[in-house]
């Protein structure tokens, strides 16, 4: 079965699970963009053209997206036109969670049930539905973030490897937080779908939605003990964000950029490596004031070892 592709938090996988989907996050790094740039302008974004760079080559069939930016509306109008897709979709939501917007937004995945079902051959199950929701459990012991735009597998993992503290990736699809309170089994499917927009629209904010406040809850975590920013070639939204992070956390700050091919990862390997080191030099200083200060004149380390 071929699976269904989708690229941001705002897509509604869970429906797509119930119409019979099997579901994938798109997030490859390729070497290059040879067929992206062969139909693409070449100032949209890294991430664009790694989409299209996946479906030319003929890895994707079905592709679900949301229209978050220009990049990504584009990228829809260059693939329809491509006539490659078995199925290919684009939801229309609003950017902002208001009554209109949530109204809208279940108007559309109703629009969305249809058509996919329909190319499924499919017809909404409840029950799986429901069995699809994994509210994302937030770390509680020290770690780092990746926060700003979205990382590419590849980079992340070099990234893991490089760091002294577990990383957590909280770009984009991956701080996805949808369905923490379950709706009663009675609704039916347009109740469903009112409950489910509101879902959707109301997780942490991208920095593409109008209201984007909630997204301090990313870097005012008391266990985060650093962040890597990155952001995308061409990408501007999320410029504004690290500024603002910069001047509001004491947590040591790595800003990167790649364009979202393997060759802009291997160059940042330095500069990985190199924060790393410094939070590994940070992590001692810390341990060894925090010895001093246990074992001063008359402190509790300092009587047991007068008794010893």
């Amino acid at each position: 079965m071929s699976k269904t592709y989708y690229v941001c938090k705002y897509t509604p996988v869970e429906l797509l699970r119930a119409l019979g989907g099997d579901c994938e996050i798109l997030n490859e790094m390729p070497e290059g963009f040879d067929r992206a740039e062969q139909v693409a302008h070449p100032n949209i974004c890294g991430f664009g053209k790694s989409v299209l760079e996946e479906v030319l080559a003929g890895n994707i069939k079905e592709l679900v997206l949301v229209n978050c930016c220009d990049t990504i509306r584009s990228v829809y109008d260059i693939l329809k036109d491509s006539g490659q897709m078995d199925f290919l979709y684009m939801i229309d939501m609003l950017h902002c969670d208001i009554e209109c917007s949530r109204e809208r937004t279940a108007a559309q995945l109703k629009e969305l049930a249809e058509t996919y079902g329909a190319y499924k051959e499919k017809s909404f199950d409840k029950k799986v539905f429901l069995e699809a929701f994994q509210p994302k459990e937030r770390i509680q012991k020290p770690h780092l973030a990746v926060l700003g735009a979205r990382m590419g597998q590849e980079l992340f993992q070099m990234t893991e490897a490089a760091m002294p503290l577990p990383v957590v990736n909280e770009t984009c699809v991956y701080n996805r937080s949808v369905g923490e309170n379950l709706p009663t089994e009675e609704m039916d499917f347009d109740t469903l779908m009112e409950w489910y927009a509101g879902e959707l629209l109301h997780q942490i904010p991208c920095m593409r939605m109008m209201d984007h406040a909630g997204r301090k809850v990313l870097y005012q975590d008391p266990s985060l003990k650093g962040i890597i920013y990155h952001t995308v070639k061409f990408c501007d939204f999320y410029s504004f964000e690290y500024a603002d992070i910069k001047g509001h956390t004491d947590v040591p700050l790595l800003k990167i950029e790649s364009d979202f091919t393997l060759q802009s990862s291997g160059q940042l390997s330095t500069r990985l490596e190199a924060f790393a080191e410094s939070l590994g030099f940070r992590m001692r200083q810390k341990r060894r004031k925090s010895w001093e200060k246990d074992t001063m004149p008359g402190s509790i380390v300092d009587q047991q070892v007068q008794m010893w």
